[in-house]
Protein backbone atom coordinates (compact mmCIF):
# COMPACT_ATOMS: atom_id res chain seq x y z
CA UNK A 1 0.00 0.00 0.00
CA UNK A 2 1.50 3.48 -1.00
CA UNK A 3 1.30 6.09 1.42
CA UNK A 4 -0.95 8.87 0.99
CA UNK A 5 0.83 12.22 -0.50
CA UNK A 6 0.97 15.40 1.47
CA UNK A 7 2.70 18.87 1.49
CA UNK A 8 6.01 19.59 3.25
CA UNK A 9 5.91 20.50 6.35
CA UNK A 10 8.16 23.53 5.48
CA UNK A 11 5.76 26.42 6.31
CA UNK A 12 5.33 27.71 2.22
CA UNK A 13 6.62 25.35 0.78
CA UNK A 14 3.73 23.73 -1.63
CA UNK A 15 5.95 20.35 -2.80
CA UNK A 16 4.63 16.96 -2.46
CA UNK A 17 5.89 14.06 -0.06
CA UNK A 18 5.13 10.37 0.63
CA UNK A 19 3.72 10.84 4.16
CA UNK A 20 4.12 13.21 6.28
CA UNK A 21 7.48 15.12 6.83
CA UNK A 22 9.86 16.80 4.52
CA UNK A 23 10.34 17.18 0.91
CA UNK A 24 14.21 16.33 -0.42
CA UNK A 25 14.94 20.31 -0.64
CA UNK A 26 13.65 20.49 2.95
CA UNK A 27 14.79 16.81 4.96
CA UNK A 28 17.80 18.82 6.51
CA UNK A 29 14.98 20.53 8.74
CA UNK A 30 14.49 17.06 10.18
CA UNK A 31 17.60 15.83 10.16
CA UNK A 32 18.72 19.08 12.32
CA UNK A 33 15.48 18.53 14.97
CA UNK A 34 16.80 15.07 15.37
CA UNK A 35 20.19 16.10 15.72
CA UNK A 36 19.28 18.59 18.31
CA UNK A 37 17.13 16.27 20.31
CA UNK A 38 19.59 13.80 20.50
CA UNK A 39 22.43 16.50 21.57
CA UNK A 40 19.99 17.41 24.55
CA UNK A 41 19.66 13.72 25.59
CA UNK A 42 23.18 13.58 25.62
CA UNK A 43 23.86 16.69 27.68
CA UNK A 44 21.35 14.80 30.48
CA UNK A 45 23.72 11.68 30.69
CA UNK A 46 26.83 11.24 33.43
CA UNK A 47 30.49 10.99 32.00
CA UNK A 48 30.30 7.45 32.95
CA UNK A 49 27.08 6.56 31.02
CA UNK A 50 28.38 9.10 28.09
CA UNK A 51 30.91 6.71 28.33
CA UNK A 52 29.15 3.49 28.01
CA UNK A 53 26.76 4.30 25.37
CA UNK A 54 29.87 5.70 23.02
CA UNK A 55 32.20 2.04 23.40
CA UNK A 56 32.74 -0.25 21.10
CA UNK A 57 31.10 -3.35 22.83
CA UNK A 58 27.65 -0.91 23.48
CA UNK A 59 27.67 -0.19 19.55
CA UNK A 60 27.64 -3.37 18.79
CA UNK A 61 25.11 -4.66 20.82
CA UNK A 62 23.17 -2.64 19.83
CA UNK A 63 23.56 -2.90 16.12
CA UNK A 64 23.08 -6.75 17.09
CA UNK A 65 20.26 -6.10 18.76
CA UNK A 66 17.96 -4.41 16.15
CA UNK A 67 19.09 -7.05 13.92
CA UNK A 68 17.08 -9.61 16.15
CA UNK A 69 14.72 -7.18 17.13
CA UNK A 70 14.18 -4.03 13.94
CA UNK A 71 10.73 -2.80 14.86
CA UNK A 72 9.55 -0.68 17.33
CA UNK A 73 8.66 -3.33 20.20
CA UNK A 74 5.88 -0.61 21.69
CA UNK A 75 4.00 0.25 18.03
CA UNK A 76 4.43 -3.05 17.19
CA UNK A 77 2.05 -4.13 20.64
CA UNK A 78 -0.02 -1.44 19.26
CA UNK A 79 -0.51 -3.27 15.59
CA UNK A 80 1.96 -0.79 14.44
CA UNK A 81 4.91 -1.41 12.06
CA UNK A 82 7.59 1.51 12.85
CA UNK A 83 11.33 0.63 12.37
CA UNK A 84 13.11 0.83 15.70
CA UNK A 85 16.25 3.57 15.88
CA UNK A 86 17.92 2.96 18.97
CA UNK A 87 17.88 0.25 21.89
CA UNK A 88 16.50 1.05 25.67
CA UNK A 89 17.35 -0.67 28.80
CA UNK A 90 14.23 -2.06 30.38
CA UNK A 91 15.06 -1.80 33.20
CA UNK A 92 17.07 1.04 33.37
CA UNK A 93 21.15 1.22 32.76
CA UNK A 94 21.56 1.95 36.93
CA UNK A 95 19.26 -0.51 37.72
CA UNK A 96 20.97 -3.14 35.65
CA UNK A 97 24.33 -2.06 37.24
CA UNK A 98 22.67 -1.80 40.68
CA UNK A 99 21.41 -5.23 40.69
CA UNK A 100 24.89 -6.74 39.10
CA UNK A 101 23.06 -7.73 35.94
CA UNK A 102 24.77 -7.77 32.59
CA UNK A 103 23.47 -4.60 30.41
CA UNK A 104 24.50 -6.09 27.25
CA UNK A 105 22.01 -9.00 27.44
CA UNK A 106 19.35 -9.37 25.51
CA UNK A 107 16.84 -10.21 27.83
CA UNK A 108 17.02 -6.56 29.64
CA UNK A 109 17.14 -4.78 25.98
CA UNK A 110 14.17 -2.78 24.09
CA UNK A 111 14.38 -1.59 20.58
CA UNK A 112 12.28 1.36 20.41
CA UNK A 113 11.47 3.67 17.91
CA UNK A 114 12.81 7.44 18.51
CA UNK A 115 9.28 8.84 19.71
CA UNK A 116 8.13 5.76 21.75
CA UNK A 117 12.15 6.31 23.59
CA UNK A 118 10.73 10.14 24.11
CA UNK A 119 7.38 8.81 25.47
CA UNK A 120 9.27 6.38 28.27
CA UNK A 121 11.71 9.21 28.88
CA UNK A 122 9.24 11.45 29.99
CA UNK A 123 6.94 9.00 31.53
CA UNK A 124 10.06 8.29 33.87
CA UNK A 125 10.96 11.74 34.67
CA UNK A 126 7.12 12.15 36.75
Amino acid sequence: MKKLLSICKKIGCNNLVRGTGYCDDHKDIADKKKREAWDRLDAKKTPEKKAFYNSHLWHRTSRRHRKKEPLCRRCKKAGKIVIGTLVHHNPSLDELIERGLNPYLDDYLETLCFNCHQKELRRKKK
